[in-house]
């Protein structure tokens, strides 16, 4: 760890110019947690996000955000964006709404889900701005700044502060809580290439020739009817109802579990984990004993500036923090819910259309429906009685 030296002589001066350090210390965390709040839709952590200012770019009274999360690493889909979310602040109304964007929703210009957009974009050098322009022409409203964050920085972050208290909402297994790097581990089967002909190829239910294949230590071939167990690439996570205490690790496996029996197995479900998490950071990063510390604020700022990326100009912060200040509600939408169990997209079968995926589109592939659906959302007018609506959720 890269050692901190601080100007002794500077910062005893006098009681003033130390609670101006502690400002400015206040300030450089309120900036990351700006930066990190495309994991929540707490209205307590992104009320810290928007500002105005005639700098900043916006259309029609609105700014509108692009956040991203990944999971980070160096496994395979370490940047496909997890968390997708679009978050617009009206400058008249001091409101935000924010969009969840479900990552399995499919784009027919890139023939990928909208999580493979970041990363498609980043091998070619700009995956932010390629991610942005292709979630606006999906929404039919201009993002103007995108953020990304990754997991890593957040848990290193938590562990600096000496962990977090969070109330767990329900008891939860999940068996397949996959473990950083062995993500190919092959867990005692050996891949093995062999010639076969007909008749074993059909005992096998694999093509004839040469074929990979698993075979076991001892040479047994994995037959189709063979339950191919990988098991060592996942482990066993459990957590409690209740006020649970948790290092960066733990929170990290709370935040990411995936594959949880009973309601805690859905993405609504993770989304309000990574929700509490967020909170019961920020309660700790803003206690007293944290911003008295000016050591531990310059690490905290040092951790999370390796874990996102921005196109937020730096000079921008402080109008955005002042803004801040006057959020007066904040909206939670789910991209195409229409309530009452209907949405604009639905589920296709599978098909070579979608790569064999499971994805989302839209009614008749249409997405001016979407389109139609983010504008009815930001400008509402009357219902019709009976009529289905966008529904909107406030965040107290």
């Amino acid at each position: 760890m890269r050692k901190i030296t601080l100007d002794t002589e500077r910062h005893h001066k006098s009681p003033k110019k130390k609670r101006k350090f502690l400002a400015l210390a206040a300030l450089g965390i309120l900036v990351v947690l700006i930066l990190w709040s495309n994991f929540s839709s707490s209205s307590s952590v992104f009320n810290y996000v928007f500002s105005g200012g005639s700098s900043i770019k916006q259309t029609d009274g609105r700014v509108n955000i692009l956040l991203l999360g990944i999971g980070g690493g160096n496994h395979d889909g370490a940047d496909l964006t997890d968390s997708i979310i679009v978050a617009s602040y009206n400058l008249k109304t001091n409101e935000v709404t924010m969009f969840s964007v479900p990552r399995d929703v499919w784009l027919p210009g890139i023939k990928q889900k909208v999580n493979a957009a970041y990363e498609m974009g980043k091998a070619q050098g700009n995956g932010l701005q390629f991610a942005g322009d292709k979630i606006d022409d999906i929404l039919g409203i201009p993002i103007h700044y995108e953020v990304l964050m990754d997991f890593a920085g957040f848990s290193k972050a938590i562990d600096l502060i000496g962990g977090v208290d969070v109330s767990v909402p329900n008891t939860f297994d999940d068996f397949e809580y996959p473990i950083d790097g062995k993500e190919n581990d092959l867990c005692g089967w050996k891949e093995d290439v062999r010639d076969l002909n007909a008749d074993q190829a059909k005992a096998l239910n694999v093509p004839v020739g040469k074929t990979k294949l698993y075979v076991d230590a001892s040479g047994k071939v994995a037959t189709d009817s063979a339950t191919l167990d990988f098991g060592c690439r996942y482990e066993h996570i459990h957590f409690d109802k209740g006020v649970t205490h948790m290092d960066g690790t733990t929170a990290l496996k709370f935040v990411r579990s995936r594959h949880a029996f009973g309601v805690e197995g859905s993405d609504f479900a993770r989304s309000k984990r990574q929700q509490l998490v967020i909170q019961a950071f920020r309660d700790k990063v803003f206690s007293l004993q944290t911003l008295s510390n000016p050591q531990k604020v310059f690490s905290l700022i040092g951790t999370f500036g390796d874990s996102f990326k921005t196109n937020i100009p730096s000079g921008q912060y402080l109008e955005f923090y002042n803004l801040a200040k006057k959020v007066k509600k904040t909206n939670s939408v789910v991209l195409g819910d229409l309530g009452n169990g209907k949405s604009v997209f639905y589920n296709p079968p599978l098909s070579s259309d979608y790569g064999g995926a499971w994805v989302l589109v839209p009614q008749n592939n249409n997405f001016d429906l979407v389109a139609g659906f983010v504008h009815d959302t930001l400008n509402p007018t009357p219902t019709p009685s009976g009529s289905a609506k966008p529904v909107s959720t406030p965040i107290p």
